[in-house]
Order: structure tokens, then C-alpha cells, then sequence
């Protein structure tokens, strides 16, 4: 039987990315962020403006603001836009003035501007659930890039194995809140289905003070997951041409240990683009 506590704050969020998981976003996502000196890298070498897709907390959208470039965000989820102009209230005002958010679906947008570089990091694209998701994704990132800007796609290799090893297990974790201090536990099960290769995350997100229950919530979320010479494909089909690959972050070959693929694109010539 729940107590008091548990009925009075108990809730369950559509996604991960809202409500009481939002506040624990960076927190609970603390680990990714090896990734910003490539992005960082990338601005220098491309030049801004910069499309990010999905930019969530402003986790890259900030540091490259604070670093001289000018960004505009994408994304459509109201919570962790206040997420990233909280943390902005905190930057100078030079850099606030280099950031722009805008609301809208990566998947059907329209903002009137080219960009230098258009980012879709940390596994944005498994956001898209179906292949038309997937083209649809592609196809607007390359219809807002500017004529010699790239699109910068970067998602986690499928590690099979340890999918296998993984899928349906309960993992559990405990952190400090950062202001309160107060105990969360994060309780999470994600199982995979390879025939549709589609995962689905549950969790659920306790806060607890002593021995008291302050309040919980609970997500489930379904994504995609895809391997590299699929996603090869989609780009050559939305009118891309890969001009760099990276075989993790950091590079290095291609095995079945690596974590991530970072393909750099530039829109294809009209003659051999594969959909328009």
C-alpha cells in the first residue's frame, strides 16, 4: 500500500526529458559531456552559425556560445528549454546574446537562416522511430545548412553483446540532490528488440529525505537504435556525402568495442542526390 507521501507527489512523465527527470537531466547525463572538445573543434574548423538539433539543456548549445560562437537551438520540449535559459541567466551577457532558442520538431522545421554547421550529437537520431522519421531529420538539417556548411551526425554503436547481456536487467543508482541534498534513486530497465531494433527505457526517480518518500515519478520511452552503414545509407538518401569519419570521439578503427560514430556531411550535388 503507498503511503501519504507516495499519493500526494506520484506522477508519470511521457518523457524523460520533463518534469521531475528534467531537473536531474545534467546531473543524470554528467558523463557525456567527453564529447565537447570535438564540438568545440569542429566550430573552430566550419565557423558558425550553428544549428543544434535537440539541444535540450544547452549541455553543448552554452559552451560554444561561451566560446565565441553563435548557436541556435532546436528542440520541443518545454522543460529543458527553461533548463538552458536557467543555466544562461548565469553567462555573460556577450554570449546570451549569441544564443537563440526555438521550439519546433527536428523532424518538420522551418527557420529562415542557413547554418555553417547543423549538429545532431549524442544520439539524437535515435530519436527517430521509423525510417520516414529518420529521412525526414536528414533532409531538413540539409535544406538549412549553408552552401559549404556540414551536418555533424554522432550516435553510439549498438554493442550487441552487451545489449544482450543487459536487456530487461534492473540497474539502480543513488546521487545527492545538488542543492538539497537530499537522496535520489534512479531505477531504470531497458530492453531491446532486435527485430524492429527499437529499445524501451523504464525508470523511475525517487527523492527521499531520511526515510521519507518526498516525491516519484515514472517514464516509459521508446527509441531506435542503428548501425553504422544504415545510417550511411539514410545520409546518401537524404542528399548527403560523408567527408569525414570517426570511428568513436575520439577516432581510432572501427571494432566491435567501439562506443560512437561521428560522420561529418556536406550536401550531395543535385545530380546524385538520392531524394529531394
Amino acid at each position: 500500500m503507498r503511503s501519504e507521501a507516495e499519493n500526494k507527489h506520484d506522477y508519470t512523465c511521457e518523457t524523460q526529458y520533463e518534469g521531475f527527470f528534467s531537473e536531474f537531466y545534467d546531473l543524470l547525463h554528467s558523463s557525456y559531456d567527453a564529447d565537447l572538445p570535438t564540438y568545440l573543434d569542429l566550430a573552430k574548423e566550419y565557423g558558425d552559425p550553428i544549428l543544434e538539433l535537440g539541444s535540450g539543456s544547452g549541455r553543448l548549445l552554452i559552451p560554444l556560445a561561451r566560446a565565441g560562437y553563435r548557436v541556435t537551438g532546436l528542440d520541443c520540449a518545454d522543460d529543458m528549454f527553461a533548463l538552458c535559459r536557467k543555466k544562461l541567466e548565469a553567462e555573460d551577457e556577450a554570449t546570451r546574446e549569441r544564443v537563440t532558442l526555438v521550439s519546433g520538431d527536428m523532424m518538420d522545421f522551418n527557420i529562415d537562416a542557413k547554418f555553417n554547421m547543423v549538429l545532431a550529437a549524442c544520439n539524437t537520431i535515435f530519436h527517430c522511430t521509423t525510417t520516414d522519421d529518420l529521412l525526414a531529420v536528414l533532409i531538413r538539417a540539409r535544406e538549412h545548412l549553408s552552401p559549404n556548411g556540414v551536418f555533424v551526425v554522432d550516435f553510439a554503436v549498438p554493442n550487441v553483446l552487451r545489449m544482450l547481456q543487459t536487456s530487461g536487467i534492473q540497474a539502480r543508482f543513488e546521487m545527492l540532490h545538488p542543492d538539497r541534498g537530499t537522496r535520489i534513486i534512479d531505477t531504470y530497465t531497458v530492453s531491446f528488440n532486435f527485430v524492429e531494433q527499437m529499445e524501451t527505457y523504464e525508470a523511475r526517480i525517487e527523492e527521499w529525505d531520511d526515510g521519507t518518500m518526498l516525491r516519484w515519478s515514472e517514464v516509459t520511452t521508446e527509441r531506435a537504435f542503428y548501425f553504422p552503414r544504415e545510417v550511411e545509407l539514410a545520409l546518401k538518401c537524404a542528399g548527403f556525402e560523408i567527408v569525414k569519419t570517426w570511428k568513436g570521439l575520439r577516432g581510432g578503427p572501427l571494432v566491435e568495442t567501439s562506443q560512437d560514430m561521428v560522420y561529418v556531411c556536406r550536401a550531395a550535388s543535385e545530380g546524385t542526390r538520392a531524394v529531394s
